[in-house]
């Protein structure tokens, strides 16, 4: 009777060692849904100033104008990207970094959402609009994540 326990006990032990080991890419495909989820929520979340950026026109210290290189040519809302797997360094590690195209998008996503001194009431409003999309965004974040791990686990 004693090895029939453990062998249950065993089968059971590989079942749950089995489920809670993945590879990168079955992480990758996990948290890929879920970035997919946020980045939803972010971009309904993200301020959209009054810039008319269709003409090209950039704005910046370092514009097009100057000889320079544009350093912002659209708005934050449209340079929310992720790459399922992939972190904000660029390294293949199964999680998902989702943020802004480059780090100047980056640099003035963040003054928009921590504040400045000085602010007016419009700028005041949006401060914490990545917090907001974060809190909005985890239960449809936590079902797209379950729903993919269940067809990537077969379960």
């Amino acid at each position: 009777m004693m090895t029939d326990l453990s062998d249950d006990l065993l089968k059971w032990y590989e079942q749950i060692e089995k489920t809670a080991k993945l590879t990168p890419t079955q992480k990758a495909q996990i948290t890929g849904a879920g970035a997919k989820a946020f980045a939803s929520a972010l971009k309904k979340a993200t301020p959209v100033s009054s810039e008319n950026y269709n003409g090209g026109r950039s704005v910046g210290h370092n514009n097009a104008l100057h000889g320079k290189k544009a350093r912002k040519t659209k708005h934050l809302r449209d340079s929310i990207t992720y790459k399922a797997g992939f972190t904000s360094d660029g390294l293949f590690s199964g999680d998902t970094s989702v943020g802004f195209e480059d780090k100047y998008q980056a640099m003035v996503a963040r003054f928009v959402n921590n504040g400045t001194a000085g602010m007016s009431q419009k700028e005041v409003k949006n401060m914490h609009f990545i917090e907001k999309a974060q809190n909005e965004a985890k239960n449809e974040l936590l079902r797209a994540e379950a729903e993919k791990y269940k067809e990537v686990m077969g379960l």
